[in-house]
């Protein structure tokens, strides 16, 4: 619902550097700082809330408040399968409605637009069109995740709009600043930024002080790149309002850009003034009851969750297939981590783990997903196999 106040080195997952706070992160108080509002009886799984009444609803309640909305903002912390099913339904529920939808995805670049229109055209298979669109690269979440949704889209012909900016760009911005832009790279991103929010700025400012700050320059170049995600992924969707003005959006990002409004929703809102609403899942085992109408408009109780698998087991590198074959090459190595005093380098070739071959991002992936205190990794390093052993608990 409108107010009138209002995950690249992109997080290529848990073993990338630490710099995309956004996607995995958690529910935040309000802007005063003391929450406002708290529910007034004790959540349970499946309930559905309306945060401004305080009161439960039915998930066909759910949508009859959606359907009057023209954008349409369903939170995820990316490796939550319950988050993913959530937008599916909504998705699916808004279109046997009637209503002529659009889903907005934070996963990819919008240069990767024109592959993702003939994925739903049906002129892709899935394999070509996650090699088009540099999945792994690009996202680095197992696809299966996000399978169902990009299934029902292509199912029923319901139109997807690539929202974010190039990762090489948010990477370029977060080491040397905005400025540092040539024209080609300026012209990949949105044109406008909102530089006033300071609520925004200290939200970023007490992630910044957090995490691993790696090759980023500093406080505010990390801010410049946070601006370089939301700001364009907002302008995109924008366009796409003035474009088809009577087609309903729902957006499809990380809890971080949607929570609390400041990331993508005023910023959409400033360009084009429309009605949105906010959906949040939220595990049971996470305070739900103490959350407020400043944070979203609709909350969705899940079942238990664990910190998402491999929580906390960062490597400390960036990563990038191999383009002749298996294997997936070190690009980066992040001073003082894991990989770093264990002796990973720059132009290694990491082949398996544990014995078991790494053919890509998301069976490295699976393989971190194992609760083992210790991995070795088989590296190739200019034609030499060496064996790294890498420890994630004291």
């Amino acid at each position: 619902m409108k107010h009138d106040r209002g995950r690249r080195l992109i997080l290529i997952f848990f073993l990338s550097v630490s710099f995309g706070l956004w996607g995995c992160a958690g529910l935040e108080k309000s802007r005063e700082g003391a929450f406002v509002h708290v529910l007034p009886f004790k959540p349970e799984i499946h309930d559905i809330v309306n945060l401004h009444t305080g009161k439960k609803i039915s998930f066909e309640e759910l949508l009859s408040e959606l359907e009057k909305m023209r954008v349409i903002y369903v939170g995820e912390v990316h490796a939550r399968a319950s988050d993913h099913e959530i937008q599916r339904r909504i998705v699916e529920g808004l279109w046997e409605r009637g209503k002529n939808i659009g889903v907005g995805v934070e996963m990819l670049p919008r240069s990767t637009q024109g592959d993702l229109d003939r994925w739903v055209e049906g002129n892709l298979d899935e394999t070509s069109f996650l090699n088009a669109v540099l999945w792994e690269d690009n996202w680095g979440f197992p696809f299966a995740l996000y399978r169902p949704v990009f299934a029902l889209a292509r199912e029923k012909s319901i139109p997807m709009r690539a929202l974010n900016a190039p990762p090489a760009v948010v990477r370029k911005v977060s080491r040397q600043g905005l400025a540092s832009l040539n024209a080609e790279e300026r012209r990949s991103i949105a044109g406008h930024f909102y530089l006033d929010d300071e609520v925004y700025r200290s939200y970023v400012e007490k992630e910044f002080k957090a995490h691993v700050p790696g090759s980023i320059r500093d406080l505010q170049a990390f801010y410049e790149a946070q601006l370089v995600w939301d700001e364009t992924m907002a302008e995109t969707i924008a366009m796409w309002l003035v474009q088809e003005p009577f087609r309903q959006v729902v957006v499809l990002a990380g809890k971080g850009h949607v929570n609390q409004r400041f990331g993508i929703p005023e910023r959409v809102r400033r360009r084009v003034e429309h009605r949105y609403a906010v959906v949040i899942p939220v595990a049971i085992n996470e305070e739900p009851d103490q959350v407020t109408a400043e944070v979203a408009d609709f909350l969705v109780v899940t079942a238990a969750q664990k910190p998402f698998e491999g929580h906390g087991r960062r490597l400390g590198v960036r990563l990038e297939r191999n383009p002749k074959g298996d294997g997936l090459r070190v690009v980066e190595v992040v001073s003082g981590s894991r990989a770093d005093l264990a002796g990973f380098q720059a132009g290694d070739m990491i082949m398996a783990v544990d014995g078991e071959s790494v053919r890509d991002l998301e069976s490295l992936h699976r393989l971190f997903q194992r609760p083992v205190p210790e991995m070795v990794f088989t590296l190739d390093r200019d034609g030499r196999t060496i064996t790294i052993p890498v420890r994630f608990e004291p």
